[in-house]
């Protein structure tokens, strides 16, 4: 099986407003917050708003104080006039595409003519529409619908925003035939056409079809539709919990698409199934999930500080590299099954799969957490009574960092809160554990220039990685509160500074050996931030990559950067 994941899947433009919108009027917080019904039809995405605070209330009529958002599907004439009379304040998130179609409308029947309005009669957008049009408008679903018209003096089309283009030339078509003179606007938004004309394209080079969005969400049933008229068989679900691995396994190419409100970890989790049900219909899909497993659980950090430490040793000389790398790599992934866990605790909803193997597996998380940590240890008695103190002291730095997810601390959880804490913490960390202090303990180096090219370099490389993993998700770091530097700086300018930091570390440890700091083999650093920068372009250019291959490739940076050196080194 392969899986073609569809470039326009996902949140159009209006959705993704009015999802901005609400988390910026959460950070003002002027609350309570709510939405007059649902803000869009995809239950994880109420879900995570309801994580965040913001409520939905179908009846606000005797409610006072905080802000109430008006849904992206609009409202009707009668209910805009009492809502602007509460006493609370009002943000109209309606999607600029629907609003446009109210305005003319409106603007039509007073001119006239007899809007005749193409969409489903029980949505809301539909009754917001015929509101707008008065008693000079009139629904129909369907080219049938047609003859049951009355007849008009000065006909008018237009459509609901998420409509069949096709069936709307179609219905236009027929109404020229009994009116030849009819006006018409084409009010179908453009996200929605570019939506369904990629997947009319698509759908002659696939087996079967998967079409992810809400129960209720009127753009996600016409995806089903379109694909349903070539016969292919579509699954349409709202979760990666509902793909079904017998039915799906038959299937060699699938093609993935996915409604304008459903979220993009939503999309990847159902990919990364699909994924996994290729791997078990080949007999091989064991083997993916114990790699997950490996990957998610980090059982990859110890080997990763160890390479470097051994790479320090051959360019800066020394004795008890392994050992110190060892202790620094345990002690780093004690932290961080630990802090993985407090963390997952807080949120019911989840935008990585990660995340749900750490919920699922959270005994084994804390007992590989104490292990490791036992093991750095024991490691740190080994060398010596300087290591043991800073083990100590990177301890209580890290139960620090963790303590407001086990009771309320106002001054630490301000710390969480800055953005950009998590990837200077995570910097921080592993260049002072896995760099400085080794090399200043095993090395006998002072306070050199030459010292600090190994974990500056690193640092680098490690901050990169860092920005790497947060601009993969941004909409659901955005959903779900995470305050991470690309959310605080934007996507652009961490785009920027991503580049820059992965250059700035290759370039250094360049310099080092053109000064004679560092012998060549020291150049297989090079390697990592050239890695980092190219799958980063690469995976920009994919829709929703796979959340274990973007680890991998992140993880697999910092490996090479002291693997590569490492083995020139040696040999």
């Amino acid at each position: 099986m392969s899986v073609i994941v569809a470039k326009t899947a996902g949140f159009c433009w209006g959705v993704r407003r009015a999802v901005d919108s609400v988390v910026t009027e959460i950070k003002r917080g002027e609350g309570p917050f709510r939405v007059y019904g649902p803000l869009v039809h995809n239950p994880q995405v109420i879900e995570a708003l309801k994580d965040r605070g913001v409520g939905t209330s179908p009846e606000p009529w005797d409610e006072s104080g905080g802000t109430l958002f008006l849904r992206t599907h609009g409202v009707t004439v009668e209910e805009r006039s009492l809502l602007r009379k509460l006493p609370l304040k009002l943000k109209d998130l309606t999607c600029p595409r629907v609003g446009r179609a109210l305005a003319i409308a409106a603007k039509m029947s007073n001119s006239g003519f007899d809007v005749i309005i193409f969409g489903d009669s029980g949505h809301h957008e539909v009754k917001a529409i015929l509101s707008s049009a008065g008693s000079a408008g009139r629904v129909i679903s369907s080219v049938d619908d047609v003859n049951e018209l009355p007849d008009l003096e000065k006909p008018f089309l237009l459509s609901q925003t998420t409509q069949n283009c096709e069936a709307f030339s179609e219905i236009l078509s027929v109404l020229k035939k009994r009116w030849p003179e009819i006006e018409s606007s084409n009010t179908i938004c453009d996200s929605t056409a570019r939506r369904q004309k990629e997947l009319r394209e698509l759908l002659g080079k696939v087996d079967a079809v998967v079409i992810v969005g809400g129960r209720h969400s009127a753009n996600t049933e016409r995806l089903a539709s379109i694909a349903g008229e070539t016969g292919l068989p579509v699954f349409k679900i709202e979760t990666h919990n509902e793909l079904d691995a017998e039915s799906l396994g038959q299937y060699r190419r699938v093609l993935l698409s996915a409604g304008a409100s459903t979220p993009g970890w939503s999309i990847r989790k159902v990919r990364e199934r699909l994924l996994e049900i290729q791997g078990e219909s080949t007999g091989a899909g064991w083997i993916r999930k114990i790699f997950r497993s490996l990957i998610f659980s980090g059982v990859h950090i110890p080997f990763i500080a160890l390479v470097i430490a051994m790479a320090q040793g051959n360019t800066l000389g020394g004795t008890g590299w392994g050992t110190a790398g060892l202790a620094a790599g345990l002690l780093l992934w004690s932290f961080t099954n630990f802090t993985a866990v407090l963390e997952c605790r807080q949120v019911t909803m989840t935008s990585q799969k990660r995340q749900e193997f750490i919920s699922a597996h959270e005994r084994c998380m804390l007992i590989l957490a104490a292990l490791s940590f036992t093991g750095a240890g024991v490691f740190s008695f080994m060398l010596g009574a300087a290591w043991v103190l800073w083990t100590a002291v990177a301890s209580l730095f890290c139960f620090l960092y963790a303590l407001p997810l086990l009771r309320e601390s106002h001054f630490f959880d301000l710390l969480r809160t800055i953005p950009g804490s998590r990837e200077i913490l995570f910097t921080l960390a592993w260049s002072f554990l896995v760099c400085i202090l080794p090399a200043v303990s095993l090395a006998g180096l002072d306070f050199s220039l030459r010292l600090f090219i190994w974990p500056v370099s690193l640092a680098f490389l490690f901050f990169s990685r860092s920005l790497f993993l947060d601009l993969v998700d941004l909409q659901g770091d955005a959903l779900l509160g995470m305050d991470t530097l690309p959310l605080y700086l934007g996507a652009v300018r961490c785009r920027k500074i991503l580049l820059a930091c992965a250059t700035a570390g290759g370039l250094m440890q360049i310099t080092a050996v053109l000064l004679g700091k560092f012998p060549p083999c020291a150049l297989g650093f090079v390697f990592a931030p050239v890695l980092l920068v190219w799958e980063y372009i690469h995976l920009e250019k994919e829709s929703f990559p796979s959340e274990l291959s973007v680890r991998v490739i992140s993880d697999g940076s910092l490996a090479i950067a002291g693997l590569i050196p490492y083995l020139l080194c040696s040999f």
